[in-house]
């Protein structure tokens, strides 16, 4: 890994302007990464521009908000693109102009892009790749603040060390991230208590649970049922964790009809074992084998995947 990255640290030193991007519907590693690459670069590279792209900001735990970029900007940039496998996932497809582009990732490497890549699948966070890079170069700042923002990213993609890519390196990087004084029960309250109204929906969507057979299951949610409750659609599916917990599913999905096409759903995907990723990729998604991601599926076909998930549990 060392050629790459001084590669990677070199092309940060030559370019003046640098644009950070992740996926769309982001998440805490992909935001959490974005945001801990931008502070780590003006905590040693102060007289840099470095901007955080995208359109959508993400519905857990505390960050900064995504800002607004010139074309002009990106052209003349280093773009990094961060958490994303296939660059149409990207969240503002801009990225594509720029001078010359990284991509940092952990997902299985199926469609690569970019000029310059570091892509680790046995890492459990693009934040945990984030952390191997900058204890690498140790002789430069890492703050509290970086610190903070890439923890949240381990934390969160791996479910608080439960996935079954949590490896001894996670841990390490957990631990290494630790010693910048981060305040370690405070981002788990930030990142996982819940008010009273988010309680009352979390009741409301166990009583959509649907059980297909004894080891998978899934809810449904309508744009009306969105808007009762007035959650956004992929904040609704964070809560997917809701039934992540029931001892005896191998799969557990969460389904949101889009906000803009009735009749059509995104959906996120959870198993305990059972790799998920290349079935998700058939129905215009992907992402990790035990956590991945669905779009634009009619009711029809979301039926055909809950038949596919329950064929793979057999």
């Amino acid at each position: 890994m060392e050629k790459i990255y001084l590669e990677i640290l070199e092309l940060m030193k030559q370019y003046d302007t640098i644009t950070i991007f992740r996926h769309a519907h982001p998440d805490c590693d992909a935001v959490g990464a974005q945001f801990a690459l931008k502070s780590w670069i003006l905590d040693n590279f102060n007289t840099k521009q470095v901007y955080a792209c995208g359109y959508e900001d993400c519905g857990q735990g505390i960050f900064p908000s995504h800002e607004e970029v010139s074309d002009e900007i990106i052209q003349n940039s280093l773009a990094i693109v961060l958490d994303c496998s296939n660059k149409e996932r990207v969240d503002d497809l801009r990225f594509e102009s720029a001078k010359h582009v990284i991509k940092i990732d952990h997902h299985p490497d199926l469609t690569p892009f970019g000029d310059t890549q570091l892509v680790i699948v046995k890492a459990a966070a693009t934040c945990e790749i984030l952390t191997y890079f900058f204890q690498y170069f140790k002789d430069y700042k890492l703050s509290i603040t970086t610190a903070n923002y890439l923890y949240k990213g381990i934390l969160t993609d791996t479910i608080c060390f439960k996935t079954s890519n949590t490896s001894a390196k996670t841990l390490e990087s957990a631990s290494y991230l630790a010693q910048f004084g981060i305040d370690i029960p405070s981002i788990n309250r930030e990142l996982f208590d819940i008010s009273l109204d988010e309680f009352e929906f979390a009741s409301y969507i166990r009583s959509k649970l649907i059980c297909k057979g004894k080891s998978l299951g899934y809810i449904i949610l309508s744009d009306d049922e969105l808007k009762k409750y007035q959650i956004k659609p992929h904040d609704a599916r964070n809560y997917i964790s809701e039934i992540g917990n029931i001892k005896e599913f191998e799969i557990w999905c969460m389904f949101t009809e889009k906000e803009d096409q009735s009749g059509f759903y995104d959906g996120s995907l959870r198993s305990k074992t059972i790799p998920i990723n290349d079935l998700a990729r058939f129905y215009k998604g992907g992402g990790h084998a035990n956590a991945s991601g669905v779009k634009d599926l009619t009711y029809d076909e979301l039926m055909e995947l809950m038949d596919k998930l329950q064929e793979l549990i057999k």
